[in-house]
């Protein structure tokens, strides 16, 4: 075979797999500083209540200035997350994102059957919790987004009041 041919097959194998091996660790590699970013601030499986987003916030990438957000990166290992929050009468969402960055969730006001929401989240079998909805996550780690839309903000006093109402705790085995 001739030694350019053989060459060039070598090295698209090795883009290949430089592609492959890319396209699988960014993301985590991603996601595992910023669980660690938010791990830093509040630990595991508590929710940070960050204030209106300006300028200068970058713990969202991009984060919108009219979206009240509520993060909590979550580890399953410790038992299942019990994930609540009451639901305003405004744009309203939580996000649940695997350690891969994959959106494996999501419920938002006009889904919602209530004004209040109520999760498990869990990795594998989770105990059964009256009025809430099971989700199992693709991973053990991830993070929990809530947003809210905030129009007018004379009414961010209330529903910073509804951002103290959205958690996440592990619940005990």
């Amino acid at each position: 075979m001739n030694i350019w041919l053989r060459r060039a097959l070598w090295t698209l194998l090795i883009a290949i797999i430089v592609h492959l091996a890319t396209v699988y660790a960014v993301p985590r590699v991603i996601m595992g500083l910023a669980i660690n970013r938010y791990a830093a601030l509040v630990k595991l499986n508590t929710p940070l209540r960050p204030p209106l987003p300006d300028a200068r916030a970058r713990r969202v990438v991009q984060p919108s200035p009219d979206l009240l957000y509520v993060a909590c990166a979550y580890d399953l290992g410790e038992g299942p997350l019990l994930v609540t929050g009451e639901i305003p009468d405004t744009y309203w969402s939580v996000s649940f994102f695997a350690a891969n960055s994959d959106n494996f969730f999501v419920l938002n006001d006009r889904q919602a059957k209530e004004k209040r929401v109520r999760i498990v989240l869990a990795a594998d079998g989770a105990p059964p919790v009256e009025g809430a909805q099971i989700v199992i996550s693709p991973s053990w780690r991830g993070v929990v987004l809530f947003r809210t839309l905030v129009l007018d903000l004379a009414d961010l006093p209330m529903l910073q009041r509804f951002q103290q109402t959205m958690s996440c705790e592990t619940l005990s085995r």
